[in-house]
């Protein structure tokens, strides 16, 4: 997608994130909606873009997102400000941690991330634009949490990614991608760090390399939006190159059934592990490159 002059929304737009998002938008020649719940933190983001961008060029509306007739607002708003008859992209951003309670991250993490993709969805297909949903995941939604407390984001963030890759292999007419950033330094984290097991989440930060600043996640949105397919799901990592997913996820299950046979029938357990599967790969790469070093 050619970004400039196109319309955005960007859920949990007023920090973080969010902001950082709709900023490298509006810095490609966008013009962005950014919304957020909290009204007070969305217009004083909004002064801050309209004065570097232009007072035409960005705008806010209040949200809810797991309120329909409001996210329907959301894009009624948007396209009567921006004088469109749709948006060509719903960035769903809007997140939260787990000091609210599982519900509520669920709330807000999935199901408002399904309603947004829904809407958005409808609506592009209803007005004949190819636009795109791109969903904040991430590193979590590739690996468990690092502790019960983090159960509740970690499941969510999962959901967004399998939601993100269903979508993408559906073909609807709309592209839909995922960010997936690890640690970055927000309110969203800190204020998880508080709450959390800050010990477990110290140590878990140091040893991937530290915070990422929101503007590094932004470049990687900017290249997700305009580089990447249908169903891509974006990792970034502090001091790694910006990195595709690959979904092996039905490949992998076909090696596995293959080699649950092979195990099944020269070792015969009533339960085939993850330490068998691990044996006997390990075995046939041993072979493969005794093979390899015959024929050169």
């Amino acid at each position: 997608m050619d970004i400039r002059n196109k319309v955005c929304i960007i859920t949990g737009g007023a920090q973080g994130l969010g902001k950082a998002f709709a900023a490298r938008l509006l810095e490609a020649g966008a013009k962005v909606c950014i919304s957020d719940i909290n009204q007070q933190e969305g217009e004083k983001a909004l002064e801050e873009l309209k004065e570097r961008f232009g007072t035409g060029n960005v705008h806010f509306v209040a949200c809810d997102v797991c309120n329909e007739e409001e996210f329907n607002n959301l894009f009624d708003k948007t396209e009567e400000f921006f004088k469109v008859s749709c948006v060509d992209l719903l960035a769903n951003n809007a997140g939260v941690n787990t000091n609210l309670g599982w519900r509520k991250c669920m709330a807000i993490n999935i199901i408002s991330v399904m309603l947004g993709s829904e809407i958005a969805q409808e609506r592009m297909r209803k007005a004949g634009k190819a636009g795109q949903v791109i969903n904040t995941a991430s590193m979590a939604g590739f690996a468990p949490g690092i502790n019960e407390e983090m159960t509740p984001y970690t499941v969510s963030k999962h959901g967004v990614v399998a939601l993100t890759r269903t979508m993408g292999k559906a073909n609807t007419g709309v592209l839909h991608k995922c960010i997936c950033p690890a640690w970055t330094e927000t309110k969203l984290v800190l204020s998880a760090m508080e709450q959390d097991r800050k010990d477990d989440m110290s140590e878990h930060i140091k040893k991937s390399g530290g915070f990422m600043t929101p503007e590094h996640v932004a470049e990687g949105f900017y290249r997700l939006v305009t580089q990447c397919e249908n169903g891509s799901a974006l990792a970034v990592m502090k001091d790694v190159p910006y990195m595709l997913i690959p979904d092996y996820s039905l490949t992998l299950i076909i090696i596995f059934v293959l080699l649950s046979k092979l195990v099944s029938r020269t070792l015969q357990p009533q339960v085939v592990t993850g330490h068998h599967l691990l044996a006997s790969f390990s075995l046939l790469l041993l072979v493969f490159c005794y093979l390899i070093t015959l024929i050169f």
